[in-house]
């Protein structure tokens, strides 16, 4: 019996060292990375060869490829988007559920509340083209009457969970992002409010650029292990602008060290909008921006 017990030890000994020398170290460095599609411009497969070329793995695709046509325009559009992205070697990590008074999942008003599920509900559906692993979805439009708070929390909380279900049967997750100004979700007290409540394995889109109330890695700390995927940018903590990282205030070596204590394992996905009258953000100004991040880090943390 001691000779077995003895056996058994040992082969418990050799699968610990053979699993923790697999497992990658907690740095920036393991992750892989990915964009919106909100920094293209021309959406050519010379453009999306272009990020690849320049290491990007992942991508989350914005609304727009969801935009209202007749079913069969839809579907042949995203047949063919899934093509060009294939070709390009870059897999859809997450689709970005479209969002705005039409789809305001916290409605009140039970019929626009329905509406707007079975809006996104379609949307859903069609992304299983793409086999995407995350939906990421918007908790609220702006809440203009402080009043309705409490009642406009319950409303999402209902959706989310009704959602949650045509997502999971596609085995991925529902991610509620954390949002700014006066919509739900603006804190991490409220996401984790409705995300804890909605349950049943949702979790949290991290927005670097939406957090007005708290830094982003205060944010991070709080929200832990709920955090499915990330939305990086750049901003001043007073709007969200969606700039390259580095031209606003974020201390993105907090925010890296942050999201390594939370177990995130990738990927670090960029959210980055180019705008008219500035300059054109591309493949290797996105890339440069990733290595300026890790860099950040390492002057505080070894490699």
């Amino acid at each position: 019996m001691k000779a077995i017990l003895n056996f058994t030890f040992i082969l418990a000994s050799i699968a610990v060292a053979v699993c923790c020398k697999n497992k990658p170290a907690l740095s920036p460095g393991n992750w892989e990375t990915g964009t919106s599609t909100s920094v293209f411009t021309k959406y050519t497969q010379e453009e999306f060869n272009d990020f690849k070329k320049n290491g990007f793995k992942y991508l989350e695709l914005g609304s727009w490829s969801f935009r209202k046509d007749s079913a069969e325009d839809r579907v042949l559009r995203c047949k063919r988007l899934k093509e060009t992205l294939d070709s390009a070697g870059l897999i859809v990590w997450s689709i970005h559920l479209p969002y705005g008074s039409i789809y305001d999942i916290s409605a009140t008003d039970s019929q626009a509340r329905e509406r707007a599920v079975s809006e996104l509900a379609e949307v859903i559906e069609l992304g299983k083209i793409f086999g995407p692993k995350k939906y990421v979805i918007h908790g609220s439009s702006d809440i203009k009457n402080e009043e309705e708070r409490a009642a406009r929390i319950e409303s999402c909380i209902a959706s989310l969970k009704g959602l949650n279900e045509e997502v999971k049967k596609q085995g991925a997750q529902l991610a509620l992002e954390c949002l700014s100004r006066s919509c739900l979700g603006n804190t991490s007290t409220e996401i984790l409010e409705i995300v804890n409540s909605a349950g049943n394995g949702i979790g949290i889109c991290f927005d670097s650029n939406h957090l007005m109330q708290e830094k982003p890695e205060e944010f991070v700390k709080k929200a832990g292990g709920l955090i499915c995927t990330v939305h990086i940018s750049d901003y001043e903590g007073e709007k969200s602008l969606h700039w390259l990282p580095g031209r606003g205030n974020t201390n993105w070596a907090n925010v890296v060290s942050a999201l390594l204590k939370t177990g995130y394992r990738g990927p670090f996905m960029f959210e980055v909008k180019n705008k008219a009258g500035e300059p054109l953000i591309g493949a290797e100004e996105l890339a440069g921006s990733w290595e300026f991040i890790k860099n950040e880090y390492y002057k505080t943390s070894p490699k």
